[in-house]
């Protein structure tokens, strides 16, 4: 009698739906704990939990910087908590519930977290996705991914890819996800209108997105909050702008609202690419 095979790993999984660097119209091939470009040759390996496809080919900004250490990666990880309540902002459970349900996860999706930081969200996520779904958690600090490698190990996620790759630049195929989250990111990335078009590009038509970061209702303000642009690359984005942003990349029904500090953003990806 045959003997069944095993199960396909998380990175054979999800190898169809990454690009390599420098080979974006490739798809890679998984073996055992490496990803392979089949035609260069070269190999990418899952090191300490965490797929590294961006290397030292990345400038960061000021605050990604700050972000990248392993004390600022725990004190990130400790103070959500602690802080959310004092500003006005949902505690976690509740915002991951909220966001799982604007997103419509059921079992099988699969999904990206992008600036998934210490993985909360991305652990809450492959719970809801279940063993048929797949959640994809990317960050480019290596510090942040370092923690949440140690979550999805201590909670035994086997449905779970950690990838440092930037925002800017997804390492996946266009539309290779039916929901994406960027939960407490907006804020942090450069070029945010670049963002949100490389966010539509790897979305399934129809698929959806949910975003929080920073924010200010209306068009927005100078004063302290340009300081905080150029110098640190920190937006406290303003919504009215982003919701024109995001029509702009390709998206439709779009909601926002505050919270305390944070704004937060839902909506949909068109039905028809962009002509």
């Amino acid at each position: 009698m045959a003997t069944p095979s095993s199960s396909p790993t998380v990175l054979e999984r999800a190898a169809p739906l990454l690009r390599l660097p420098d080979a974006s119209d490739v798809t890679p091939v998984a073996h055992g704990d490496e990803i392979v470009d089949p035609r260069s040759g070269r190999s990418w390996r899952v090191v300490g939990g965490v797929l590294d496809l961006l290397g030292d080919r990345f400038a960061p900004t000021p605050t990604q910087r700050m972000l990248d250490t392993r004390v600022t990666a725990w004190l990130y990880d400790l103070g959500r908590d602690v802080f959310a309540p004092l500003v006005g902002m949902p505690d976690f459970a509740s915002e991951a519930r909220d966001a799982a349900g604007r997103l419509g996860l059921a079992r099988g999706d699969t999904v990206l977290d992008v600036a998934c930081g210490h993985g909360n969200f991305t652990a809450e996520l492959a719970r809801v996705v279940g063993s048929e779904g797949l959640v994809i958690g990317l960050d480019i600090s290596a510090a942040m991914l370092a923690r949440a490698a140690d979550r999805v190990r201590r909670e035994d996620l086997a449905n779970v890819l950690l990838v440092r790759g930037d925002a800017l630049l997804l390492p996946l195929a266009t539309g290779a996800v039916s929901k994406l989250i960027c939960s407490g990111g907006l804020h942090q990335l450069p070029d945010l209108e670049r963002a949100l078009s490389e966010f539509a590009r790897v979305l399934a038509p129809g698929g959806r997105l949910v975003a929080s970061g920073f924010a200010e209702g209306g068009e927005g303000s100078r004063g302290w909050r340009s300081w905080l642009r150029r110098g640190l690359a920190l937006h406290v984005v303003p919504l009215a702008p982003l919701e024109r942003a995001l029509v702009a990349a390709g998206f439709c029904d779009v909601s926002t609202r505050t919270s305390g500090p944070v704004g937060y953003a839902w909506a949909s990806r068109t039905a028809t690419p962009r002509p």
